[in-house]
């Protein structure tokens, strides 16, 4: 019996790149609660200093440009390697992958603040779904029946935590936390076809430009009136609410945004799609540990049911991975 052989550099770099994945699906998950807490705490101030209660329907948005604005300033800073370079390659990409990033977060906020966390959280894992399918539309690939399996009992599990959940229905945000995952499950495919080509660094900061710059325009175009620097000072003096920007600025935007379009090109979209897959297990042990947010057994199920449709469709996405050029194209930037 002969020995072991040790395993290759492309082994190796796909395991680094996928523990870096699943620490970013940590902080995504614990972030829910940043997130949703920020929202409305925001809300709150915005409806006093600005002698409005309707401005807080722009908190979500408002919350999430000044973010990435701030996340902007921290990655240049952090590294200024991403200042040079810059081609016409490294625009599209970013105009890509930031308009499509924004898209999805802005219907996942506003979904957030009509349903709950680890429900979000589960309807936005749907993308190992979609993003095979989306990846079938775009290359012709033919749909065998394991998918349709799949779909199947994703579907089934999303009505058993939404139709038949304590609510009784499948409200706004749920839909919204649907399209999300349309959305991100294109935003995926771009990382993975530009971050194989284009350096992470510029990627990143391209994409976090776009996307403020979106937001912006969205909160602009959805408020009459956006409220003065003083009124931001005034809001963000509560400490809690900026403890709250912070943590998110830090770990839900520059830290897992760099980790996922650093390493995300250096495996596969549907491995990768399966990864992000974690986040909502990670969003509901966080919410049910630290928050004391509880869930039914139905939800549960339901839940159970997402998680097999995903592996489902992971086996599936598999077994035409060698086919696709969109995921065996290598990394053409150094692994350092």
């Amino acid at each position: 019996m002969g020995l072991p052989t040790a395993p290759t550099r492309s082994s190796a770099v796909e395991h680094r790149a996928v523990l870096m994945l699943l620490v970013a699906c940590v902080l995504w998950g614990m972030s829910f609660n940043w997130n949703k807490d920020g929202q409305a705490l925001l809300g709150e101030h915005l409806g006093v200093v600005m002698g409005n209660p309707d401005a807080a329907s722009v908190a979500p948005a408002l919350l999430l440009a000044l973010r990435f604005l701030a996340a902007i300033v921290l990655w240049a800073c952090l590294f200024p390697r991403c200042l040079r370079g810059w081609t016409m390659r490294t625009v599209r990409g970013g105009i890509a992958g930031g308009t499509l990033l924004s898209g999805g977060i802005l219907l996942q906020h506003y979904g957030l603040a009509h349903t709950t966390e680890s429900l979000s959280s589960f309807l936005t894992s749907l993308t190992i779904l979609f993003t095979p399918l989306l990846a079938a539309l775009v290359l012709r690939q033919r749909i065998g029946a394991v998918m349709w399996a799949s779909v199947a009992f994703a579907t089934a599990g999303v009505a058993l935590m939404t139709i038949y959940r304590a609510e009784g229905q499948f409200d706004r945000g749920a839909l919204l936390g649907l399209l999300c995952a349309v959305v991100f499950s294109g935003h995926i495919l771009v990382v993975d076809h530009v971050g194989k080509r284009e350096d992470s660094f510029r990627f990143t900061l391209a994409q976090l430009i776009v996307g403020c710059t979106i937001f912006w325009v969205f909160c602009a175009s959805w408020s009459q009136r956006l409220p003065s620097a003083g009124q931001l000072i005034e809001a963000f003096s509560d400490t809690k609410l900026l403890a709250l920007a912070g943590l998110s600025t830090v770990f839900s935007t520059v830290v897992t945004f760099g980790l996922m379009f650093r390493f995300q090109p250096r495996t596969t979209a549907t491995r990768a799609a399966l990864i992000y897959m974690t986040e909502p297990l990670f969003a509901t042990v966080y919410a049910w540990l630290l928050v004391g947010r509880t869930i039914g057994a139905v939800a549960i199920l339901g839940g159970a049911l997402i998680i097999a449709g995903n592996v489902l469709a992971e086996l599936f996405g598999r077994r035409f991975e060698a086919r696709d050029s969109f995921v065996t194209r290598p990394a053409t930037y150094s692994d350092k």
